[in-house]
């Protein structure tokens, strides 16, 4: 399992806030720039405290669901050999 901060939306409102959210490796099938999420941070809409410089991925599961995620996906790809190199030991 990989730890990651994910980007979720408050129910039906427009605010937006982060939480901790650990995810399979193995179930990972793409992880591509978010340019949306980009420009909401510059909008201003994402929780206080997130650098004007942070990236944010999209991550594709295995299971159709995709997650909104800060960093990028080079980080994203590094903690998943990680997490592989672990599990091979």
């Amino acid at each position: 399992m990989i730890k990651l901060i994910q980007v979720v939306k408050a129910n039906q409102s427009n605010e937006y806030y982060l939480r901790e959210t650990s995810v399979n490796p193995n179930h990972i099938i793409s992880a591509t720039p978010s340019e949306k999420f980009i420009i909401l941070l510059h909008q201003n809409k994402l929780p206080e405290g997130l650098n004007q410089s942070h990236d944010f991925v999209e991550i594709s599961l295995s299971n159709n669901q995709t997650l909104i995620v800060v960093g990028t996906p080079h980080i994203i790809e590094e903690k998943i050999k990680s997490a592989k190199k672990l599990l091979l030991g």
